[in-house]
């Protein structure tokens, strides 16, 4: 296939992830669960820095709302570790709070918890004196920072 085409068709492949971690197609919400699956799992970084996804050997751009990432659920034991949409488990560096929206950062990219994981770690929230916040997991503290919004393209 002619490169210029590739790059067109990639450009305009009308998928979008919007802040709750749906995708869309052209204005339609995706709700095929292996499709959902496969849409996760192939998130990355596309050559020039901006967010795509791969389905078997091609890639399309995606237009991402918010973050690429997202935060199934979070298990303190494992360091803590977080299970994202796509399945697999990665350890969390560090969390911010943006709005009433918990983020954490995984492999330098920042991932937003799903209602469900912030909710699971609810009662490991503690509020600090002067108005800041920490998570408690698995006897060690997480200083919550203030989240510093979507990614900028990275090249």
């Amino acid at each position: 296939m002619d490169a210029a085409l590739l790059q067109k068709l990639r450009e305009q492949s009308g998928l979008r992830l919007d802040r709750e971690g749906d995708f869309w197609h052209r204005g339609e919400r995706i709700e095929h669960a292996r499709t959902l699956a496969v849409l996760h799992a192939g998130i990355h970084r596309a050559p020039d820095g901006r967010w795509a996804t791969r389905i078997g050997r091609e890639w399309g751009y995606l237009e991402v709302e918010d973050t690429a990432l997202f935060v199934r659920r979070v298990d303190p034991s494992l360091g803590p570790r977080a299970q994202l949409a796509s399945g697999e488990w990665r350890e969390i560096e560090s969390f911010a709070l943006g709005g009433d929206v918990l983020y954490a950062r995984i492999g330098g990219e920042r991932a937003r918890l799903t209602r469900a994981a912030q909710l699971a770690l609810a009662d490991d929230l503690r509020e600090l004196p002067g108005g800041s916040f920490e998570l408690d997991l698995a006897g060690k503290r997480w200083p919550i920072a203030p989240d510093t919004g979507p990614e900028p393209v990275r090249q």
